[in-house]
């Protein structure tokens, strides 16, 4: 696409492969996705949006996160989320690689309960909206 879309949010509640494929390489800044499907559709995409700074989340997500995201990214904001505890671990995982702040948004945010019980060595202290340098997070992840 060759028009300038930095100053469309795109909202999506529900997509298609083909839509995605639309929105590939544009420079979309703040994309808002209403479902876990969407964004398992959108994720194919999300690294070439090179000037998306906020993306929302929405939905249920189960097993290890495997969203690949933009360097760009500023602000992720989890809304009304379920999702376990691993999936929460390795996506603040992958934004602390960032070379920049990344901020994290965590409203009404449920972790699914998983089949081990989370002992000492599981914390994430994190406030309503945190600046991921300044969270504390160890997890239990095999790798």
């Amino acid at each position: 696409m060759s028009h300038d879309m930095s100053k469309i949010e795109i909202m999506v509640t529900k997509g298609s492969k083909k839509l995605f494929e639309i929105l590939r390489d544009t420079i979309i800044r703040i994309l808002d996705l209403k479902t876990a499907d969407c964004a398992s559709l959108a994720s194919e995409i999300l690294h070439t949006l090179n000037k998306l700074t906020k993306l929302y989340l929405r939905g249920t997500y189960t097993g290890r996160c495997d969203i690949e995201l933009p360097a760009s990214l500023q602000c992720i904001s989890l809304q009304k989320v379920e999702c376990s505890s691993e999936w929460l671990c390795i996506l603040l995982i992958t934004l602390s690689s960032f070379d920049h702040p990344v901020t994290c948004e965590l409203w009404d945010v449920v972790l699914q309960s998983s089949g081990y019980t989370l002992g000492d060595e599981y914390h994430i202290h994190m406030y309503r909206t945190c600046d991921l340098k300044y969270c504390h997070l160890t997890c239990p992840i095999s790798r």
